[in-house]
């Protein structure tokens, strides 16, 4: 199983690691476990930054991308394909509509065969694994 972060769990992942579930704690301390992280949460985590709701990473939000490498985890770019994936999201589910970060994330997971990792329960349903 290749896990791909929701934004939430990699900061909680570097600052407070006792708010992810045993499970997800465990899957990320294994050595061997494919973890990759979305061009699009580092977005989100630069415009939490923007908006002031992130202070503390205001010094590092240029490094982040190293940051990630650093942990050993990989960076996922957006394609064109999830690119469309993400954009015709809502004529493909019957839920309710995720924001933009998540669509993405959802589109990442289902055309890269991830699963997401992320305690958002608006996230479950979609037709991708969800762990928690």
């Amino acid at each position: 199983m290749k896990l791909l972060l929701d934004s939430h769990v990699l900061l909680w992942w570097w600052c407070c690691p006792g708010l992810l579930s045993s499970k997800v704690q465990a899957l990320l301390q294994a050595p061997d476990q494919p973890v990759v992280v979305s061009a699009a949460s580092l977005w989100e985590l630069s415009l939490a930054v923007e908006d002031g709701k992130l202070p503390e990473l205001a010094p590092v939000v240029w490094e982040l991308p190293q940051l990630v490498l650093d942990e050993g985890f990989a960076l996922l770019a957006i394609n064109a394909q999830h690119s469309l994936l993400a954009g015709q999201w809502h004529a493909r589910s019957k839920r309710p509509q995720p924001d933009a970060v998540d669509r993405f994330l959802l589109a990442q997971a289902q055309s890269e065969d991830l699963s997401l990792v992320s305690c958002d329960l608006a996230l479950r349903g979609h037709g991708v694994p969800v762990v928690w």
